[in-house]
């Protein structure tokens, strides 16, 4: 436990630039601006069945039509170094859940191009970087008349105050184009550190429980090794208490055990 509570903490002192709220405080949303619905940067539980995966049906048919535009758009960036060569520059890191933001600066609201993201997204999987979501982002007014390039209703601008002066706040809007936590536009995908360890991820249809949530992002943080808040890797590797604890979640998500998994993630998480 007190390996997940150091790598929730780095997180949060990371995100503070990234989300206004705790990545887990699943309870706590907060408003996108005065007069309007309230929203989290993790995002809600979303239908296991038609929003959690690629191509997202449960989308309307023209958001799947863009996303997929884009998917075809962007394959020619689909490596850090190509990013990078065209423009798009790492920032902050790899954030547990986001994975490492490569930002191409300038734009505005007006500026917002379905095919056209300032942001791409990369995380280590099977031991390499890949493209796995993008984002737009613009500095505006608060309340921002820019329109939201798909018609979901998953789909707003959340807010990051911290990259804006008075009156103004940095507006952003993730998508995804792998598996997701919480859907296609999430803020947060907790399945990136599993798949970065190469642990099965569990069934998404558990995320609708709030418990269940909770354990599964809790796991989440708590797989993510130590190299990647800048300390050296464990000298003698993973322990075999934790290789066997890790074994026991991933064979309890592969059989879509639900009790097992449950009662690894708490060993686990203990």
């Amino acid at each position: 436990m007190s390996r997940i509570i150091s790598v929730l903490s780095v997180t949060v002192a990371v995100t503070a630039l990234i989300a206004p709220r705790s990545a887990l405080a699943l309870a706590q949303d907060h408003a996108h601006e005065p007069g309007t619905e309230a929203h989290s940067h993790v995002g809600a539980a979303v239908s296991c069945e038609t929003l959690a995966t690629p191509p997202w049906a449960g989308l309307p048919d023209m958001d799947r039509l863009k996303m997929s535009a884009l998917r075809q758009e962007i394959t020619a960036l689909n490596t850090p170094e190509l990013a990078i060569a065209a423009g798009f520059n790492p920032a902050l890191g790899d954030i547990p859940g986001m994975g490492v933001h490569y930002v191409k600066s300038g734009g505005g609201p007006d500026d917002v191009d379905v095919n056209a993201p300032n942001h791409l997204m990369f995380a280590e999987m099977d031991g390499t970087d890949k493209l796995v979501g993008a984002a737009y982002a613009f500095v505006d007014a608060i309340d921002t008349d820019a329109v939201v390039p798909f018609d979901s209703d998953l789909a707003n601008w959340h807010d990051h105050p911290q990259f804006a002066g008075d009156g103004q706040t940095l507006h952003m809007l993730h998508i995804w184009f792998i598996p997701s936590s919480n859907g296609p536009f999430a803020g947060l995908n907790f399945w990136l550190p599993y798949r970065t360890a190469g642990v099965a991820i569990p069934s998404s249809c558990w995320m609708a429980d709030d418990a269940d949530a909770l354990r599964i992002q809790t796991v989440s943080f708590g797989l993510v090794p130590p190299r990647l808040f800048g300390r050296q890797a464990e000298a003698a590797g993973p322990s075999p208490e934790r290789i066997e604890m890790i074994a026991a979640l991933d064979a309890a998500a592969i059989a879509v055990d639900h009790d097992a998994w449950v009662a690894a993630a708490d060993v686990f998480i203990a």
